[in-house]
């Protein structure tokens, strides 16, 4: 929301709604290369509607990493803008996170100019915050002594407008939270998606899943809700399906910077599945050995008819080949016998119409069955 310097300070006067923007950090001092979180909270009496600012720092010694959809890095700074809202609670947190690149002092603050207004589009005044951050070789405040001078009672750090280490408030009074009481949820209630294969189903403890979606889809998470309405979420490879395997990965990121990543292996198909068919009972008939006019389904898709068809003509000619071999056998062993029957009638003939007697040498059997020789 753009608005004249001029005019953001006539409304300023004249609104009588207060605010804060406040930064806040669980460790003043970090170790070189580690990611930290910065919790910014903008809150008001009369609620946060919209929000528009920028949070800058020493961009030497850090260097910005990410923090969500609302957050975008800038030159020397964070712009955050929350606008466009249907609600209006009393305060919005965002969750940035920057790493410790180089040693030294850094400091974090709001850019003046800060725009924020309430449920009736109504300017609030604000208070603004600024925190420091030391990065060194052992995450180890070395110096107790400046520690002490840059913290409260309770161990946490306070903003150049707390210089007596009081708890912060609220605008109505109230103490508000310690940042290291921040919400640790980092977990999905549920999710949406354009697939038509989810395994397994859904369950907020599951990281892990495999999907399978249509050839003509773009986008596969399409809705999605955290358990904690103050954690952030970030989504990668959602959009630009290509054919195969994609990686879709869903980042959320709770109040305190503890971070839960769910992971989608989908699949995009190249064609569209064909609808499962209908499970009917087949019609079930007698098969008689007789039955000439048989009927074999012929299914082109799987080739069972054809395997039917195919072992039964083996079968046929295989029965075939045996009776035709059983039959030549047959004739042949009658042929073999008519053969010797016509050889030994053939001898019986030559032997009779020789003019021998059958008895060899002249010798003639007498009455008495003794043989004797002819004078």
């Amino acid at each position: 929301m753009d608005i004249p310097t001029c005019d953001k300070a006539i409304a300023a006067q004249s609104a009588t709604a207060s605010g804060k923007i406040s930064l806040t950090v669980t460790d003043p001092v970090i170790k070189q290369g580690d990611v930290f979180t910065v919790v910014c909270r903008v809150s008001a009496s009369t609620g946060v509607s919209e929000a528009d600012f920028y949070v800058d720092y020493n961009t030497s010694v850090l260097k910005f990493i990410e923090g969500g959809a609302r957050a975008t890095k800038e030159v020397g700074g964070v712009h955050i803008r929350s606008l466009d809202n249907d609600d209006a609670p009393l305060r919005r947190t965002f969750s940035l996170q920057f790493a410790g690149e180089q040693e030294g002092e850094a400091s974090l603050f709001i850019r003046n100019g800060a725009s924020v207004t309430d449920g009736e589009s109504n300017l609030i005044s604000l208070q603004t915050d600024k925190i420091d951050v030391l990065i060194n070789e052992t995450g180890e405040d070395e110096s107790t002594e400046a520690a002490d001078d840059n913290q409260t009672a309770d161990g946490t750090q306070a903003g150049t407008d707390n210089p007596d280490g009081k708890k912060p408030t609220d605008p109505n009074g109230k103490t508000t939270e310690d940042p290291t009481s921040l919400s640790s949820n980092s977990r999905l209630m549920s999710v949406s998606t354009n697939s038509i294969s989810l395994v397994p189903d859904f369950d907020p403890s599951v990281m892990t899943y495999e999907a399978e979606v249509e050839p003509d889809t773009e986008t596969f998470i399409t809705k999605y809700l955290t358990e904690d309405d103050r954690a952030t979420v970030r989504i990668k490879g959602n959009k630009n399906l290509k054919f195969g395997r994609n990686r879709v990965k869903l980042i959320v990121t709770a109040e305190n910077g503890k971070k839960s990543k769910y992971v989608f292996l989908v699949t995009k198909l190249a064609f569209k599945p064909e609808p499962a068919p209908e499970a009917t009972e087949p019609a079930v008939e007698p098969v008689t050995p007789a039955a000439v006019d048989m009927q074999v389904p012929l299914d082109k898709e799987d080739g069972k008819g054809y395997s039917i068809v195919l072992y039964v003509i083996i079968g046929l000619l295989a029965i075939l080949s045996i009776a035709l071999i059983a039959l030549v056998k047959r004739q042949r062993r009658e042929l073999d016998y008519i053969y010797e029957e016509m050889e030994e009638y053939r001898e019986t003939q030559n032997d009779s119409g020789s003019g021998e007697s059958a008895v060899e040498g002249g010798e003639v059997r007498g009455k008495d069955g003794e043989f004797g020789y002819r004078d």
